[in-house]
């Protein structure tokens, strides 16, 4: 049966692909969600296309649209797919009570969660706890992930979600950096800085540019700045004393704290983004990711 199935069967990861894409009708949220890039994606549907010698889109000015054979192949092949990821969740759920996977980004791990995660085991020495921290998971049911942390404006398909907290951002520099420089006492003297830049950022980030124009600032930087493609790198540039980066409060609040790192000047940005928990939405919460869930809720909710 396995032999048949391998000579009937389009290639797997097209009919992935081609589920997402068809779900869209488009390429590009497709690859977003998928986490690969647009021509992957096209590459996948011509493959299928191929195999199937037919057309499974029209391209049009106004955007994709399914042909016949596309619109009954998507039919079966999201039949297909949410049949086997109930089952496998169904087989998932079977895990001991005490098990909890948690997905969250290597961000929010670092800077936040982990500083408070010896308190959540403390309390807790029965659950045990696995901590995915890496690029975001699309699909939590089909991941295996029981709860995550994700940041954005709350809106994500196939999930519930619940606000843990804002997301104002705020220059940060080390203690040393300021040393013998010249008092910072506007957002305007901050053009006169060495400012700390990500070159990759998606778009719920705020760029120094986005910062600055909001704090009424015209005049360009002066001073010839950093730039880093990882947050980490950048905020360890920062506890060197090697610049001004931008910081959301929470994951800042720990090196404040601990006077790692300092505000140079009060002005903030309050973003209409934040972090989330979020949810399975038709999966009920197993008794260790209640515990986790609530919680974490808690850490979030205790004033800074």
């Amino acid at each position: 049966m396995a032999v048949a199935l391998r000579k009937t069967l389009p290639p797997t990861n097209s009919l992935v692909v081609f589920e997402a894409a068809a779900r869209h009708m488009n390429f590009t949220r497709a690859a977003s969600e998928l986490s690969v890039t647009q021509s992957a994606v096209s590459r996948q549907i011509q493959l299928l296309e191929e195999h199937l010698g037919t057309a499974l889109f029209q391209r049009q000015s106004r955007g994709l649209q399914l042909t016949t054979a596309g619109e009954r192949l998507h039919r079966a092949v999201s039949m297909g797919l949410e049949h086997i990821a109930n089952v496998a969740a169904d087989i998932r759920r079977q895990r001991s009570p005490g098990e909890l996977t948690v997905a969250t980004s290597v961000t929010f791990a670092s800077y936040w969660l982990m500083a408070r995660m010896a308190k959540f085991r403390a309390a807790h020495p029965d659950v045990e706890l696995r901590l995915l921290a890496s690029s975001p998971v699309y699909d939590l049911t089909a991941a295996g992930i029981d709860l995550a942390v994700r940041f954005g404006a709350g809106e994500w398909p196939g999930v519930d979600a619940i606000r843990l907290f804002d997301d104002e951002i705020w220059p940060v520099c080390a203690p040393q950096y300021l040393k013998g420089r010249p008092e910072i006492s506007t957002a305007q003297d901050l053009t006169g800085q060495t400012l700390l830049h990500l070159s990759k950022f998606d778009r719920n980030w705020v760029t120094w540019d986005t910062f600055l124009r909001e704090m009424n600032v015209t005049a360009a930087p002066t001073e010839r700045g950093l730039v880093f493609d990882n947050y980490m790198v950048l905020i360890q540039s920062t506890l060197r004393g090697e610049g001004i980066a931008l910081c959301g409060r929470r994951l800042a609040e720990d090196f404040i704290a601990h006077g790692e790192l300092v505000r140079p000047i009060d002005a903030s940005l309050n973003s209409d983004r934040g972090f989330y928990l979020v949810k399975p939405r038709e999966t009920p919460l197993s008794p260790a990711a209640k515990l986790f869930h609530d919680w974490l809720l808690e850490e979030a909710r205790r004033p800074v």
